[in-house]
């Protein structure tokens, strides 16, 4: 018995390669993109704010938000303003509503020279009392000409 070679329809041939490329192209990108979408939740955190580095926490003092900090020489000795505002506690979960909360604080400037070392002992804490939404400016003044820069500190009273 003779067999016979029936003969191969390229066309047919191109098209199932055609549609198999395809589909693993199209594999290939949603594959990727899915990835890309994870990997965006992985990126690292942004770098701390110069607020942020300028200002040391001590106790649960999360709720107090350092908005604004300054400085200025006046006659040769350091002043510093910071700007804080109590957010206070995340709302009631069950019902939505805010929380009351008045917390009391004590807030300190640790005063520095120009290579970053400390020019005056620690100064006594400052009571700060601060109800949910309220602000307050708290101004410090360098005890020493030597004093270039601060940092803030903050704690919270139990």
């Amino acid at each position: 018995m003779k067999e016979q070679n029936a003969p191969l329809d390229n066309s047919y041939a191109v098209q199932s390669l055609i549609k198999l490329f395809l589909l693993k192209a199209t594999t290939l990108v949603i594959v990727s993109g899915v990835l890309s979408s994870f990997s965006g939740c992985m990126t690292t955190p942004p770098p701390p704010s110069e607020k942020q580095l300028m200002t040391t926490r001590m106790g649960e003092t999360s709720a107090v938000e350092v908005i604004d900090m300054r400085s200025v020489m006046r006659n040769n000795i350091l002043t510093a303003q910071v700007t804080v505002k109590n957010w206070g506690p995340p709302p009631n979960p069950k019902t939505g509503e805010k929380q009351p909360d008045t917390k009391l604080y004590g807030y300190r400037f640790k005063w520095l020279n120009g290579d970053g070392m400390v020019v005056f002992t620690d100064e006594a804490w400052k009571p700060l009392t601060l109800t949910r939404d309220q602000s307050a400016d708290l101004l410090g003044v360098a005890p020493t000409p030597d004093a270039t820069a601060f940092r803030f500190e903050i704690n919270q009273y139990k």
